[in-house]
């Protein structure tokens, strides 16, 4: 049976994705293919790369450092986030094209011109994923190839068609987005913008809730109390996640002794 992950989008929440990775390799899970998309993509690119030991390596001296920097880090404004994501991808991942990394990946982006989803499965993988991970409105758009790429939550929050597509017979998916419930008063001050980003937010909430229709099995960390740009948070947000996927590692578990799975 091939198993696959697909990993949403949710910014500085993509380090909950790790705690459910760390659980099904405990459990002798072996995933076969990976789609992700914006934060989902940088974590699944690390993965990819060279499994658990480079996802660590990749967190430990790239995003926990930065965390640890505070608002020096936010130096360069929301691009210098990018670029220094994209710095740390280029540790574990120079020169090497999609065929050479360990287990097969791909990222989703959105076209701009067009609006459709954009699978990357081929060329540079760490520009791929900084344009599945090019936020409207935080990140500028990326170029690739002559077309303008943006975040592929916007078309595509949690990839889990694209991994069935991908040749998956069982399909795991990690739902980080979430929103929090608004009192009114709070709402009626909201200026424009807030709306908007609020609009936003709910649109790639409900395309999560879209792509975990097609998964087999989703982990969803409780990551409510937390926001996509509370980057100096990151090491509560994987230690939340990590706290949520061992309990519900046993549900995976239990699916795959139902439906007559093996674990590897």
């Amino acid at each position: 049976m091939k198993i696959g992950l697909a990993l949403s989008g949710g910014g500085a929440l993509g380090a909950a994705h790790i705690g459910a990775i760390e659980e099904m390799e405990k459990a002798g899970i072996k995933i076969d293919c990976v789609c992700g998309t914006s934060a989902g993509a940088i974590i699944g690119l690390a993965y990819a790369a060279g499994g658990m030991e480079t996802l660590r390596r990749f967190y430990g001296e790239a995003l926990a450092d930065f965390a640890k920097k505070g608002p020096l880090s936010l130096a360069k404004g929301p691009q210098g986030v990018l670029e220094y994501i994209e710095s740390a991808l280029e540790k574990i991942c120079a020169g090497k094209d999609f065929s050479d990394l360990k287990i097969p990946f791909s990222c989703c982006a959105t076209d701009l011109a067009t609006g459709k989803i954009k699978i990357f499965k081929s060329g540079d993988p760490i520009a791929a994923v900084a344009a599945s991970s090019a936020y409207p409105g935080v990140f500028a758009a990326q170029k690739m190839n002559g077309k303008f790429y943006i975040d592929g939550g916007a078309a595509r929050n949690l990839p889990a068609e694209e991994v069935r597509a991908a040749g998956a017979d069982f399909v795991i998916g990690s739902s980080i987005y979430s929103i929090d419930v608004l009192d009114d008063k709070k709402v009626g001050r909201m200026n424009r913008v807030e709306i908007a980003a609020r609009a936003l937010n709910i649109l790639e909430k409900e395309l999560s809730r879209f792509g975990e229709k097609h998964c087999d099995f989703c982990f969803r960390p409780a990551t409510r109390q937390y926001y996509w740009f509370d980057f100096f948070k990151m090491e509560e947000i994987m230690e939340q996640g990590r706290k949520d996927a061992a309990v519900q590692i046993k549900d995976l578990l239990l699916k795959f002794k139902n439906c007559g799975g093996a674990v590897i």
